[in-house]
Parts: structure tokens; sequence; C-alpha cells
């Protein structure tokens, strides 16, 4: 049964601000890894399951109508919809752009029975429904604030998109977009490459990737409020999407590094301060020397 359910989870496809029209392949919360099924049924169903990774046991399991997946935060497949035991699930559009984009949160604490309280039982899947394309950001570390990326499109042609608030006790949007305070009026554009949240779940850091810039979008899902941080001293890598993001929480640093060792040279390319979000770039780079340089020492 493990096998099968990490045989039949689907793989991770890239998009442009939508978020990922495709799945993450799981979500771990040591020592439980969670999956998602969408069986070839009559009607459209899916499974959620919790493996218990210390015996390799499918303990719990849950049934959802309708077709759902474990939205990924970035290209690299980042799965980050969990919080307080509170599993994000999004539907897949059926047609793109999409007029409404649906959510489940699944309250993993919760089994099939409910106990009998005398009052009455709390259901352990919440939906919403929104007008409009949206995509999963990231979530707070309470679940009480989910943060969406908003599409907007002329025809079928997307034309910007920015990041929402919802309150996950009443499904309902919050006011306002969430924007750099420093940067107001600076239009985000790009694809999320690399997803980084810090230990206790409140920051959540995003590589992006455009035509033009690469740039750190730092998210405090707490407070509501973005940072975000220019990279221009990577604009030499040819292959921006093999960039990855680390975390060393000791330094209190952001690091990026590069998978492509042959447009990059191993090791961090640059950090990023966790606090004051100043970039500390090598002296190859300050000094504008090729990337590979070293190599020939």
């Amino acid at each position: 049964m493990l096998l099968l359910a990490i045989a039949l989870t689907p793989a991770a496809a890239a998009g442009d601000g939508f978020g990922i029209l495709g799945a993450a392949p799981r979500l771990d919360d040591p020592p439980y890894r969670y999956v998602v099924l969408s069986p070839h049924t009559r009607h459209p169903l899916t499974v959620v399951e919790r493996i218990d990774m210390r015996e390799s046991t499918i303990d719990r399991w849950w049934y959802l109508r309708g077709t759902y997946y474990l939205p990924a935060a970035a290209s690299d497949g980042t799965a980050a919809g969990f919080a307080d035991g509170r599993l994000v699930l999004t539907t897949s559009p059926r047609r793109y752009p999409p007029k409404r984009t649906g959510f489940a949160i699944l309250d993993t604490r919760l089994f099939l029975r409910h106990q009998q309280t005398g009052q009455a039982p709390r259901h352990a899947i919440t939906r919403f429904s929104l007008h409009g394309a949206y995509g999963f950001d990231a979530i707070s570390p309470d679940a009480s604030t989910m943060y969406l990326i908003h599409n907007f499109f002329d025809r079928r042609r997307r034309g910007g998109y920015e990041v929402r608030a919802l309150d996950t006790a009443t499904g309902r949007l919050r006011p306002g977009a969430i924007v750099d305070a420093a940067e107001p009026d600076e239009r985000m554009q790009g694809s999320p490459v690399s997803r980084v949240a810090g230990a206790d779940g409140r920051w959540a850091y995003t590589l992006y990737a455009g035509s033009k810039e690469i740039f750190l979008h730092a998210l405090d899902t707490v407070r509501g409020r973005a940072v975000c941080v220019d990279l221009p001293g990577l604009g030499f890598l040819r292959e921006p999407f093999q960039l990855r993001l680390g975390i060393d929480e000791a330094r209190g640093k952001i690091v990026v590094h590069s998978r492509d060792t042959k447009d990059a040279p191993d090791g961090p390319l640059l950090t990023i301060d966790t606090d004051s979000f100043d970039v500390d770039e090598p002296l190859w780079m300050r000094l504008s020397l090729p990337a590979n340089f070293l190599r020939a020492f």
C-alpha cells in the first residue's frame, strides 16, 4: 500500500505566477508523511493517507469528494501547506484560465469518527471556493491565515499577480494585497523556483526567477507583510531554475546555491541575513570575476 501511494502521487510542474499546476510528491511532518491519491472511480474521489515512517504503515486516512492535490510552493516540489495539524489541499483547474479555485483544509487531528461530546461534531474537512485563479503560497503557524497567489488574466494571457491573505475561519479574503512596504508599486514578475521556511514556520522565503531579474520574496505569515530582495549578482546564471535555497538557523542566514556546477562554483553563491535582509556576495562575485575562476587553481 505504501509503494502504491508513492507511485500514484503526481509530479510537480512549473508555472509562472499561478503557482504550480501539479502536486508536491509528499509532505513530511516527522514522524509522519502525507500523500494524496486520486483513484479512477465513477465519481471523483481523493484519498489522503498518513504514513508512520517509523513502521512504514498507514495509520490514518481520509476521503474527500472531488479531485484534490498537495500544492507545491515552488518548482523544486516543496510542499508548504501544513501547520498546526492542518493540511492544505487544492483543486486542479479544468480550464485555463480557471474561473474558480477550490481549496480544502484537512484537520489531521480528527479521524473518521467524531467523539461523542454532546456538542455538534467538528468536521475534519473545511472547503473554500474562490472566484478567479488562485495558487497556494503559504500558511501561518497557527493555520489561521492562508496566503494565496491571485492571478489576473487578459483573455487567456496572464497579466500579473498579487499575494492575498485568506481567513481560514471565515473562508474570506482579507482586504488588500500583501506587498513590500518599501516598494508598494513594484510589480512581482517571475516563477517560484525554490522555497524554504524558518524553523518556527513564521517566515516563508521563496526564490523567484523572471526574464529580467532574480529576487527573494520573504513573507511574514504572522504579521502579513512581505519583503522583496533583489539578487542582481545571480544574473550570470544560464539556468536559474537550478537554484536552491537553504537556511542556516544558527547564523540567521538564507543560503542560495546552484545544482548546476558547470554554471556555478560549489558552495553558496550568496547569503541573505534573515533580520536585515542584507545580501552577502562572495569575493569573486564582488570583483566581477568568472564564476568558475577558482577551478583554475
